[in-house]
């Protein structure tokens, strides 16, 4: 019985959240581990054992939740990769999940084409972990998500010479029309 608590109380010593930086000092909040690490943007990332309803990361420096994978942290639903449906409004992976149920994971691969980018202050459209890699050195976790929500759609060329937005190409072409005519829209770098 003794083992058995011994063995409890470690468990919780590791369920708990640590909060440290890259020195080992306590910090306000984890930094993810980025793109170059699985599961090291936001998102919602499906295993077969869970059941997520809060996007999280994988974190840097120890920093966060423990697991047998290696630390991690819940983070912010505004920071998640969002693709278009069919129906042409973008959705996180968790939307598709429960709109789509069985189908969800398919629809999200076949979606990949048509992943959510905003432009930054450079004038480039990136995708979110793109636009957080432009960002994070300079603005933080916090700092590049409200720069992020902040930001203007991408804007793309179309046959007539004017830049529109998925939903104004949309609403100008037709929403079987429209499809086609952004992926052959040029992409230049819009005016800010």
């Amino acid at each position: 019985m003794r083992f058995l608590l011994v063995a409890l109380s470690a468990l919780l010593v590791h369920a708990q959240e640590k909060l440290v930086g890259e020195f080992g000092q306590e910090v306000l909040g984890c930094r993810c581990a980025g793109g170059k690490t699985t599961h090291g943007n936001c998102g919602y990332h499906f295993h077969f054992m869970s059941n997520e309803e809060k996007p999280w990361c994988r974190t840097k420096f120890g920093c966060g939740h423990y697991s047998i994978k290696g630390p991690w942290v819940y983070c912010d639903e505004q920071s998640v990769e969002r693709r278009r449906a069919d129906d042409g409004k973008l959705y996180n992976a968790l939307q598709f999940k429960k709109f789509f149920d069985k189908e969800g994971k398919d629809k999200w691969t076949n979606a990949a084409k048509y992943i959510e980018t905003r432009v930054a202050r450079n004038g480039k459209a990136y995708t979110a972990g793109e636009f957080r890699d432009y960002y994070i050195d300079y603005l933080g976790e916090e700092g590049w998500v409200k720069e992020w929500s902040s930001s203007k759609e991408e804007s793309r060329k179309a046959n007539d010479g004017k830049f529109y937005t998925f939903d104004e190409f949309m609403q100008h072409y037709g929403k079987e029309k429209a499809w086609q005519m952004w992926d052959t829209a040029t992409k230049l770098r819009p005016e800010l």
